[in-house]
């Protein structure tokens, strides 16, 4: 008889990792619409003209953003701890496209909203999510 495998989560999911899940879902499916619709705009989306290599550079990050997003959002639903390691490495990096975004446009400050809120609630709850997941 074979043995059936079982899908199983080695922890719950907690209210921190469902809030900041949605998060990330809003934020990564924001990032790849501006892309898109940035990518479609002659001239980019941007309230001043920069060269177009900035605004190809920009599009590419907000797809990469978006898409890592997605997969950090998985890995956290999973409860797998490469899933809190890579919500905080692409909140980092959202954080620090989003700084050099402000030098360009200042409403870039907005990308900061969420990634900020995400990486206080995971690493104020560190240890205790870290225990529950796999």
């Amino acid at each position: 008889m074979k043995r059936r495998k079982e899908f199983h989560i080695s922890g719950k999911l907690t209210k921190s990792i469902i809030f900041v899940a949605f998060l990330w879902l809003l934020q990564s499916g924001g990032r790849l619409a501006l892309g898109y619709l940035s990518a479609i705009t002659p001239g980019g989306l941007l309230d001043v003209e920069v060269a177009p290599l900035i605004v190809q550079t920009i599009n590419v990050m907000f797809f990469l953003l978006g898409i890592l997003g997605f997969i950090a959002v998985a890995g956290l639903l999973l409860m797998r701890k490469w899933g809190f390691w890579t919500t905080i490495l692409v909140s980092v990096l959202t954080i620090l496209f989003d700084v050099w975004g402000v030098t360009i446009q200042f409403t870039a400050a907005m990308g900061f909203v969420v990634p900020v809120i995400s990486l206080l609630i995971l690493l104020a709850k560190k240890s205790q999510l870290q225990e529950r997941m796999k």
